[in-house]
């Protein structure tokens, strides 16, 4: 089942995670500013340095299934995903159209971003 501007939302959730743990970043090294802790600083650092390269990956492995190259494995898109990119896996998945008809994949990735964002919320309203 496809709903209407998921895909519009998902973007803007992405987009939204990745500028917030980079403004988090900016704000937690700068002089005066307040600390946002040693392991929201760790997670920043991972959801900033692994989105980018998330989406170059979901955007290589499309270039290379287009090419019958050798590919990228499922199991390593979604360790980045898990490991904190997975804003980039998002929007590289709906960018470049890629592993968007596997339903058990797409699934993998919804979970993995719902436990972050869930986790995050967790510790941060706790």
């Amino acid at each position: 089942m496809k709903l209407p501007g998921m895909k519009k939302i998902w973007l803007t959730l992405c987009a939204s995670w990745l500028i917030g743990s980079l403004a988090v970043l900016i704000f937690s090294f700068s002089k005066n500013s307040f600390k946002a802790g040693l392991w929201a600083e760790i997670y920043c650092l991972s959801v900033c340095l692994l989105s980018p390269a998330a989406f170059c990956a979901y955007g290589w492995d499309k270039w290379k299934a287009e090419r019958e190259g050798r590919r990228i494995s499922e199991k390593t898109l979604h360790v980045l995903a898990f490991a904190g990119g997975w804003p980039g896996a998002v929007a590289g998945q709906q960018w470049f159209r890629h592993k968007t008809l596997k339903p058990v994949f797409r699934t993998v990735l919804l979970l993995t971003a719902l436990l972050h964002v869930a986790v995050v919320a967790t510790l941060y309203f706790r």
